[in-house]
């Protein structure tokens, strides 16, 4: 077998730990074998099992547990994270969710024009599902600076609550204030439904990128402490966001493009990303049906590394947010499997690390305040 040139370079700066020599010794002896379940990690592998006690780990996007709509949470979330060590979930409904549907295709399309206030009450009920889902289990809310690393140290789940979209605003600046006093921290412009923000990848676009009102709604993210999501909208949206925001950009969902982009594709290109890198942000990467398997989902996530460099990239699965189809990471109790996947392709722990969720964390704490 060759050497690993992941473990040259790093042995080059001067970064190579003794988990590090473990770990490419392990690679070594146990070949190209992979654990079939997260419970298989922890007891086969004792190198990746000590890693999982080290990293925080954070899904950027996920509609789990049936966030997005259904009446009551369609599973025990904060078992699964228990089961595979998963500190965070940023975990959200979509704004303009009565409004959008999946056509026989099992395209996204949007079927008629909301009433008067119906997206408003439709984020109120969510939030108010939310309030459930965090006391029936137990589940924390990440509300502060330090607060995921508080959740990792105690073993405790925890959701980022998000929303996906901010139609729910109506053109109201003041309900911004309204789902931070609620508990939410992340917050993505724009989503399916043409918006008064800006630009969105899977419409025409009309409004020159990133609006008015979408510069204010980010001065105000940056205010009240929000993280800012720019998922979901065009290169210049994300390059008026790039401009406008104090704080790193997040690009929760997507996949970096492997040729020429298709219109109205919801990947992006290598430029797309490193526009969000340039601000110290970070693009998750999808856990989409088309990678097949996590092997090739974490395939992705190290191509995506190539482009955007290590500090830039995390997971972003889209948990629930396939329509019928199922993303290839649909059980946190699998992020062991996920984590031993990523060792074998020769990243070093801290790196490791970073792609997890220590990326995440970073921009998080530079959003949110100390206290509230």
């Amino acid at each position: 077998m060759e050497p690993n040139p992941k473990f040259q370079l790093e042995g080059a700066r001067g970064h190579v730990t003794r988990r590090d020599v473990l770990a490419a010794l392990g690679v070594l002896a146990l070949g190209g074998c992979v654990a079939r379940t997260g419970g298989d990690v922890r007891e086969s592998d004792v190198e990746a099992a000590q890693l999982l006690d080290d990293v925080i780990g954070v899904d950027m996007h996920s509609h789990a547990a049936g966030a997005t709509g259904r009446r009551t949470p369609a599973y025990d979330l904060a078992a699964r994270m228990r089961s595979g060590r998963m500190t965070a979930v940023c975990l959200q409904h979509t704004s303009d969710g009565p409004v959008i549907k999946r056509d026989p295709q099992n395209r996204v399309r949007v079927t008629r024009e909301p009433d008067p206030g119906e997206l408003w009450r439709f984020t109120q009920s969510r939030l108010a599902w939310f309030d459930n889902l965090v006391q029936s289990q137990g589940l924390r809310r990440a509300l502060r600076r330090g607060d995921l690393e508080a959740a990792h140290r105690d073993r405790a789940p925890a959701i980022v609550q998000a929303i996906e979209g901010c139609q729910f605003m109506e053109g109201r600046l003041e309900h911004l204030a309204e789902v931070h006093r609620r508990g939410v921290r992340h917050l993505q412009l724009v989503h399916f439904m043409r918006s008064d923000l800006g630009d969105n990848q899977t419409e025409s676009p009309t409004q020159g990128g990133l609006t008015p009102l979408g510069r204010d709604v980010i001065a105000e993210c940056n205010r009240l402490g929000l993280v800012v999501d720019v998922a979901h909208g065009t290169l210049a949206l994300v390059e008026g966001a790039a401009r406008a925001s104090r704080t790193p950009l997040i690009l929760s969902h997507t996949n970096l493009a492997s040729r020429r982009l298709d219109p109205f594709t919801r990947l992006i290109s290598g430029d797309h990303g490193k526009i969000v890198a340039s601000t110290g942000g970070v693009v998750g990467i999808w856990a989409s049906p088309t990678f097949t398997s996590l092997a090739g989902y974490v395939d992705g996530v190290t191509r995506a590394v190539e482009t955007l460099g290590v500090d830039h990239v995390g997971f972003g699965t889209d948990n629930s947010g396939f329509g019928q189809s199922q993303a290839v990471w649909t059980d946190y109790a699998d992020f062991p499997l996920v984590v031993q996947l990523l060792r074998r392709k020769g990243f070093s722990a801290t790196d490791v690390g970073k792609l997890v969720g220590r990326n995440y964390v970073r921009v998080f704490n530079q959003s949110v305040p100390a206290s509230d």
